[in-house]
C-alpha cells in the first residue's frame, strides 16, 4: 500500500483498520492510497466533488466476498466499478464523499463459450474489445451487440446501467442471465437456475423457477454482478446495412411513425439510431472555431454548409437488416424503400457485393474529387458497428468543444472533455419525440450550446433520446454552467412526463418522490440486504 496517510476529513480508525486487512487480504499492490491515482479516479467529464481515500482491486469472486466483509466490519463504504469508462454519466466517481472505491477490472475472464447456442458468460471486467477479439479469434461466427463507447469499456457494466447497443440484441438488459451477485454482507447468490447443481439450463433461461431478482441488481446499490452469461447473434447469412436522411425537419414525426411500423411488423429487427446534424459534424471533426471567429455557438448556415462531409441533411438515420438468405434481404429491402418512400430524401442499402465495388472506386473517386472516402466505406459496411465491429470514431464527437485534437488512446477525463448526457424515454410516436426535442434544443441554445442528438430506437414501443452537452472542462464557468443547462434540461423533461432512463451520479436526487410505497419497499430491501448501508450510498437510492 503506498501510504495510510490520507487527508484527515476523510480518514479515521476504522478506514486505517479496513485498509490493513484489505492488504493482508490482496497485497499491497491492490490496495492504494496514493494521491495521483485518487485525483484521477475523482476526475470525470463535469465537475464533481466527492472524495475517494483509497482504491481496492480484488482479483476474484471470493475476493469480492471477503473485501465487503471487511467494509461491514468497520463500516467502511464502498463503491464498486467494471472499469470506470461510465463517460458522461459519471465515469469512477462515487455518488457520495468517502466511498472506498472497487476496481473489478481484474475480474476479467471469460468463462464459458457456447458457439451452438451463442453465448458467452463473463465477468464483470471483461471489455468490449476483450470479447471481440476472443469472437474473432473463434472463427467470427457470432456477433455481440456493441455501444458506441469506447471498446475498454466493460461489457456487465454497461448492461447493470441498463445501456443500449447497436444489433439485434441492443436492448442489453433484455438478453443476459445468471447472474452471479455479491451481496453487501458478503454473501453470495446465483440468479436463474444456476443456483441449482449441475443445472443444464442456467445460461439459456432468463427466469429460472420462483421470484425472479435479476432486475434489482441493475441501476441499484444491493449487490454487485461478478458475472453474468451474455447472450450473442449468429453472424446472418445475408447482411446489409442501410442509411437514410431527411432534409426538412417537419419529416421526421413521419419518419418516426413509419419506422415504428416497420419494427412492430418485424421487418427490422435491430435497434437503430437517427442523429441530427449536429451530431453527424461533432462525429466528423471538432468545432469550426477559426471559421467562427471564436464564437458559439456553431451558426445554422455553416452547419448547413459543412453537412457535405455526410452527404447532408438535417436528420441522418442507419439500420441494419439480418436475413437468412439475398431473397429474403431482397424482399425486406423492398419493404422499407416502400415505407420510407417520400419520406426520404436518401436510401442507400450496401451488402458484400456494394461494400467491394466502392471500395475499387475510393481511389478513382479521390484522383477526380481529392476526396478520401475508403475509411467512410469501411465504417458503412466491413467495420458497421451493426456487425459486431467496435470502434472509437463516435466517441470523439467529446472533443467537440476542445481546441486540441483527441489522442490515440481516448480517455476523456484525463483530457478535460466536457460532456454530460440527458436522456430522457419517450414513447415511439412522432408526436412525444417532438415535444421533447423541442424541450431539449430550446434550453440547449438557451445556454449556447449546440442541441447534440441521438435517437436510439430501442424496442418497438421505446425511443431513447441521447442529448449530449459538449464542452471545454479548462474553460472558467462551463463546468457550472453545463451542469445548470442539463438540471433545467432535465426537471422540464420530467414535468412533462419524459423520465431519464439512466441517471448521472449528479442527477441521482432529480427525480420526484414517487406516488406509491415504491420508496418503502427499496428502503426495506436496502435495508434486509445491506444493514449497514456501506455499498454504494446514494446510488439509484430513492429513499
Amino acid at each position: 500500500m503506498d501510504s495510510l496517510i490520507v487527508s484527515e476529513n476523510i480518514i479515521s480508525d476504522n478506514l486505517t483498520n479496513a485498509l490493513q486487512e484489505w492488504e493482508n487480504l490482496l497485497g499491497s499492490e491492490y490496495v492504494s492510497t496514493d494521491n495521483k491515482k485518487r485525483l484521477e479516479a475523482e476526475t470525470a467529464t463535469y465537475e464533481t466533488h466527492a472524495k475517494i481515500p483509497a482504491i481496492i482491486r480484488p482479483g476474484n469472486r471470493q475476493e469480492v466476498q471477503e473485501s465487503l466483509k471487511i467494509a461491514n466490519r468497520y463500516q467502511t463504504p464502498v463503491y464498486p466499478i467494471s472499469t470506470g469508462k461510465n463517460w458522461g454519466y459519471g465515469s469512477r466517481v462515487p455518488s457520495r464523499t468517502g466511498s472506498v472505491l472497487m476496481d473489478l477490472s481484474r475480474l476479467n475472464q471469460i468463462l464459458d463459450y457456447n458457439e451452438t447456442l451463442a453465448y458467452v458468460t463473463i465477468e464483470a471486467g471483461v471489455t468490449q474489445r476483450q470479447l471481440y477479439d476472443f469472437l474473432q479469434k473463434n472463427g467470427n461466427k457470432l456477433l455481440m451487440s456493441v455501444t458506441g463507447s469506447t471498446p475498454d469499456s466493460s461489457i456487465i457494466g454497461n448492461i447493470l446501467e441498463r445501456g443500449e447497443a447497436k444489433g439485434p440484441l441492443g436492448d442489453r438488459f433484455n438478453h443476459v442471465c445468471g447472474m452471479e451477485v455479491v451481496l453487501p454482507t458478503g454473501e453470495c447468490v446465483h440468479t436463474g437456475f444456476n443456483r441449482f447443481e449441475n443445472s443444464q439450463i442456467g445460461a439459456v433461461n432468463r427466469w429460472g423457477v420462483g421470484p425472479y431478482f435479476d432486475g434489482i441488481f441493475t441501476q441499484s446499490n444491493l449487490g454487485i454482478v461478478t458475472k453474468m452469461t451474455f447472450w450473442l447473434t449468429p453472424y446472418p447469412e445475408y447482411f446489409q446495412a442501410f442509411f437514410y436522411s431527411i432534409d426538412q425537419e417537419n419529416k421526421l414525426e413521419l419518419l418516426i411513425d413509419k419506422l415504428r411500423q416497420l419494427k412492430m411488423a418485424g421487418v427490422i429487427k435491430t435497434t437503430f439510431h437517427i442523429n441530427n446534424n449536429y451530431r453527424m459534424l461533432s462525429i466528423q471533426q471538432q468545432y469550426p472555431w477559426q471559421e467562427c471567429q471564436e464564437k458559439t455557438p456553431l451558426p445554422p448556415d455553416l452547419l448547413e454548409q459543412l453537412s457535405h462531409q455526410w452527404g447532408g441533411g438535417v436528420w441522418i438515420g442507419e439500420g441494419a437488416l439480418y436475413s437468412a438468405s439475398p431473397e429474403q434481404g431482397k424482399v425486406e429491402r423492398k419493404l422499407i424503400e416502400k415505407a420510407l418512400k417520400g419520406i426520404v430524401n436518401k436510401l442507400m442499402f450496401f451488402d458484400e457485393n456494394k461494400f467491394k465495388m466502392a471500395s475499387k472506386m475510393s481511389p478513382i473517386f479521390k484522383v477526380f474529387t481529392g476526396v478520401e472516402i475508403k475509411d467512410k466505406v469501411d465504417l458503412i459496411y466491413h467495420k458497421n458497428p451493426q456487425r459486431g465491429m467496435i470502434t472509437e470514431k463516435v466517441l470523439k464527437m467529446a472533443y467537440w468543444r476542445k481546441k486540441t485534437p483527441p489522442t490515440d488512446r481516448l480517455n476523456l477525463d484525463l483530457d478535460a472533455c466536457g460532456m454530460i448526457w440527458c436522456v430522457p424515454a419517450v414513447p415511439f410516436l412522432g408526436n412525444h419525440l417532438r415535444n421533447a426535442l423541442n424541450i431539449i434544443s430550446s434550453i440547449a441554445q438557451k445556454y449556447g450550446y449546440e442541441p447534440n442528438i441521438g435517437i436510439n430506437c430501442i424496442t418497438e414501443r421505446n425511443i431513447n433520446i441521447n442529448a449530449a452537452i459538449f464542452y471545454d472542462r479548462l474553460l472558467e464557468g462551463e463546468d457550472q454552467k453545463a451542469l445548470n443547462c442539463h438540471d433545467e434540461m432535465l426537471a422540464e423533461l420530467i414535468n412533462q412526463g419524459y423520465y431519464p432512463y439512466r441517471l448521472s451520479t449528479h442527477s441521482m436526487n432529480s427525480l420526484p418522490v414517487a406516488q406509491d410505497d415504491y420508496s418503502c419497499l427499496i428502503q426495506k430491501i436496502k435495508d434486509s440486504l445491506d444493514p449497514h448501508h456501506i455499498l454504494s450510498p446514494g446510488r439509484y437510492e430513492f429513499l
